[in-house]
This record gives structure tokens, C-alpha cells and sequence, in this order.
């Protein structure tokens, strides 16, 4: 699933002037910034009811007020989906911990994201034995 809406705004600021506009048409001279209401809503249904989440990166530039929405949105709906979830990477670790959502909710977080990721690809990472069957 791809973002529908996006925030958008001239610059990365807690006073920025903010507006919602659809994925495809963020006009120029702004920025998308995070991912807009539809967007959050969407990804909570999709979300709803599943039995695995590896969620690997925040959905905007969290850090800064006017773009943390959609980030706590997504957070909290896989917080809330009831299967085995994984947070993976820094960043989205740090907006867990940032956004004051227990990190209890999760069934795992970790820091490596791009690791994670290259072992779900099944690609051998450094300092991993790889076992034969004999």
C-alpha cells in the first residue's frame, strides 16, 4: 500500500503552515512531509486483525509536531492489530519511544531496519553461521 494524501508544507518546522493534498499532486515548492488522514485510516484497516506486522520506517518527520500524526497513527494500529509485530530500524524505534506508546505493545523492536530486512530477504548477513544439513 502507497500513501493517498500526504502533508505537505515549505518547511520542516514546529509553526509550519500545513495542508493535506493527494500523493500525486503535492504542488511546488512544498514538501510531503507525512502521510495524510486517508492515508492513516487506510493502513489501520489494512492493519486491523493481522497476524504479522514488520513495520520498518515512520511515516513522516515525526520528530517535528506538525508531522507526527500519521507516524502515531500507524504506530498505534500496529500496536493495536493483535498479531506478532515487529518494529524494525532506529528511527522507527526512536518514534515509539518518542510518541510515549509502550514499547510492551510491541512484540519485538529492533534497531537494525536494513538487517532485519536483508534477513527477510534471506540474504546471509556478516557474523551469522550458515548451517548445513549433514
Amino acid at each position: 500500500m502507497l500513501p493517498t494524501d500526504v502533508v505537505v508544507a515549505a518547511e520542516v518546522s514546529d509553526d509550519a503552515e500545513t495542508r493535506t493534498v493527494p500523493a500525486a499532486e503535492i504542488p511546488a515548492g512544498l514538501k510531503g512531509l507525512d502521510i495524510g488522514p486517508e492515508s492513516v485510516a487506510a493502513f489501520t484497516e489494512a492493519l486491523s486483525g493481522a497476524g504479522t506486522v514488520f513495520w520498518n520506517g515512520p511515516m513522516g518527520v515525526f520528530e517535528v509536531a506538525p508531522f507526527v500524526a500519521g507516524t502515531r497513527g500507524v504506530a498505534e494500529a500496529v500496536a493495536d492489530c493483535g498479531g506478532f509485530t515487529v518494529v524494525g530500524g532506529g528511527d522507527s524505534a526512536a518514534a515509539v519511544r518518542a510518541l510515549g506508546i509502550d514499547v510492551n505493545r510491541f512484540s519485538h523492536i529492533s534497531t537494525g531496519g536494513g538487517a532485519s530486512l536483508e534477513y527477510l530477504e534471506g540474504k546471509t548477513l556478516p557474523g551469522v553461521a550458515v548451517l548445513e544439513e549433514s
